[in-house]
């Protein structure tokens, strides 16, 4: 790749970068303001406050007024502007919340730093080991590249290394930090954090021709969307999304596959209407042949929801029917109700979707007085105000209506593959995905992001209090505050339990190896397959035939061995089935416009079907809308 064929504009060295880009913008009285809305959205609205003050030990609100204190009696010195960054980023950060954050102003709002590698993990001998992975044009051609083994960075072993920063990290389990550490190693948003501390770095590595070498590598910065210009600010619907990992996924894209950016979705696999949102092919592993289906994000493009979970129910249709390894790996999120209309596509039962709560505070039941959208919450933010409850009622952000129309669109077993860097939107959908025991986790980290919550920015509780009184203000030159408005529980056998910091634990944890960084997961999915063994594999094909006013339904079954069948909302008839019936008569069902076959496995609903009226007849529902 080089710069012209890349997504981004022309980069600029780091030292060049932060000479031209001095601090000391922001005036006294903008630097309390910016302290003030802090406070004032973490102690009137943040959903976990309280969680993360007994969790953690730690007393943000009362930082937050020494910081105000301290300003107070400050003189107007644009010296002491990054103390207050730094200060503000520390606080943020000791809540372990990629949701809730601060966001630093123009011109590190809207920049990246990166070098010009990606680092890969694996683990071999009970070590953690590092890889060169992608690169860009700007790494050339010499030792240094792909498959290289990094040992040491600027004289420090490189597993001390990723340690360190994990440690400077947000991230609500050592999972997640260790996780977010390996990601942000080399691409960085300026963003959410200081900028590195170096100008550029000596790396001691192993080419792949087991020589030890050294090499300097130079960070530069690039310009790129700032938060407030990204997919939250796009998006109507409830979010959950990690923003600082949806820029620095656009970043690593732009940087090292700006084919995806650019909608190149030529290759092997299956080509998607969304090759940013997912990657669809057919791996062969043993003697058998699986569906890969991942998705990078829950970020609706511009089809929307709506587009967004029909493209899915299209590929789901595509793969092969008897096992599916549904890769999240690295989703930081999205629409909360495009990851639980997804699942609805994998399951013949209602999905149990996940509830939400607000903090019983009396502006969060000023914000759900004015707001329609939010009156399903408000008599329980009453009467949690009255009683001295902590919460409000927990109701679900996706309702029942949106799952109904939601086709089942796969039968095979399935297992689901996530990692630590999983948040969110994502964190749902595994939660969703185990609580509703749809198939089998597999994981690579031992847990994922654990972000349980529905984000907002500061923008929009200034649009939901929009009046004259309201105690919202702007920030200036781009700073930016965002926090968890509403948190998250579990369902179904973990009913009641915050998926904030617990996250979703896999049935069964695989460390990557040098294969599967070599040889693309290669180790993973003959794991993978183990599991798709474990599950039973089913099919349920019917097809139905209207002759003379007699309607008649054909089955080809496996691992399903009743079907029933209800027309227009009533139960018609049942039959038992052995692996090939038919035609079976569907007495009472002339003219009916919607008819559903039920498959069940020993008194389970396991499989179902769905015929819809449209000229000539009835047709199989397959998407969305059909």
């Amino acid at each position: 790749m080089t710069q012209a064929d890349s997504a981004l504009p022309a980069t600029v060295s780091l030292p060049d970068f932060l000479a031209g880009n001095e601090i000391g913008k922001l005036t006294l009285d903008e630097r309390r303001l910016i302290v003030r809305q802090a406070l004032l959205i973490l102690e009137s609205n943040y959903a976990l406050l309280g969680f993360k003050v007994a969790r953690y030990g730690i007393n943000p609100l009362q930082r937050l007024r020494l910081l105000d204190q301290r300003l107070a009696r400050q003189e107007d010195d644009p010296g002491r502007e990054w103390r207050l960054h730094e200060e503000l980023v520390a606080i943020f950060n000791s809540l372990r919340d990629l949701h809730t954050r601060y966001t630093l102003p123009e011109p590190f709002n809207g920049a990246g730093a990166y070098l010009p590698f990606l680092l890969k993990e694996f683990v071999e001998d009970g070590r953690h080991r590092y890889l060169v992975g992608r690169s860009t044009a700007e790494l050339g051609d010499g030792p240094f590249g792909f498959g290289a083994e990094v040992t040491h960075w600027n004289g420090v072993p490189i597993h001390r290394a990723v340690e360190r920063f994990a440690e400077c990290l947000p991230g609500a389990n050592p999972e997640a930090r260790h996780a977010r550490a390996v990601s942000m190693f080399t691409v960085r948003s300026l963003a959410f954090g200081p900028p590195p501390d170096e100008d550029w770095v000596i790396i001691r590595y192993v080419d792949r021709d087991g020589q030890e070498r050294e090499t300097r590598q130079v960070w530069s910065v690039v310009p790129i969307a700032t938060t407030a210009e990204g997919p939250a600010a796009e998006v109507g619907t409830p979010l959950g999304v990690d923003a600082e990992g949806a820029q620095l996924a656009w970043l690593r894209a732009a940087l090292f596959a700006p084919e995806a950016l650019a909608g190149d979705s030529a290759g092997p696999g299956i080509p998607s209407e969304a090759p940013t949102v997912f990657e669809a092919r057919r791996v062969p592993v043993g003697d058998r042949v699986v569906g890969h289906l991942r998705i990078r994000t829950f970020l609706p493009t511009g089809s929307g929801v709506l587009g967004f979970v029909r493209e899915f129910i299209r590929l789901l249709g595509l793969l092969p029917p008897d096992g599916l390894v549904l890769d999240i790996r690295g989703n930081g999120g999205g629409a909360v109700l495009a990851s639980e209309m997804c699942l609805q596509a994998l399951v013949a039962r209602p999905v149990e979707p996940e509830p939400a709560q607000f903090a019983a505070t009396p502006l969060n039941l000023r914000i759900a007085r004015r707001n329609d959208q939010l009156e399903p919450w408000r008599k329980s933010l009453d009467q949690a105000i009255d009683s001295g409850a902590l919460y409000s009622a927990g109701i679900p952000l996706t309702g029942r209506d949106m799952l109904e129309v939601v086709p089942q669109s796969y039968f095979g077993p399935i297992v689901l593959l996530t990692d630590a860097r999983c948040y969110s939107a994502a964190d749902i959908f595994a939660a969703g995905f185990q609580d509703n025991g749809i198939g089998l986790v597999l994981g690579v980290d031992n847990n994922t992001g654990a972000g349980g919550g529905n984000i907002w920015q500061l923008g929009d509780l200034l649009a939901r209090l929009p009046d004259g009184d309201s105690p919202y203000k702007p920030l200036p030159h781009g700073a930016g505050l965002s926090l968890v408005i509403r948190r998250v529980l579990r369902v179904g056998p973990n009913a009641g339990t915050p998926l904030e910091d617990y996250g979703v634990v896999p049935r069964t944890l695989h460390r990557p190896t040098r294969r599967d960084v070599l040889e693309d997961d290669a180790d993973l999915f003959a794991e993978a397959l183990k599991l798709l063994d474990e599950l039973p594999r089913r099919r349920f094909d019917v097809e139905l035939a209207e002759v003379d006013g007699r309607l008649t339904a054909s089955f080809a079954t496996a691992g399903v061995d009743r079907a029933d069948v209800v027309v227009d909302g009533r139960p018609r008839c049942t039959t038992d089935l052995g692996g090939g019936e038919g035609p079976l008569e569907i007495p009472g069902a002339t003219g009916g416009r919607e008819v559903r076959i039920l498959g069940f496995d020993r008194g389970e609903l396991v499989a179902l079907r769905t015929f819809v009226r449209k000229a000539p007849g009835l047709r199989l529902r397959r998407t969305l809308g059909d």
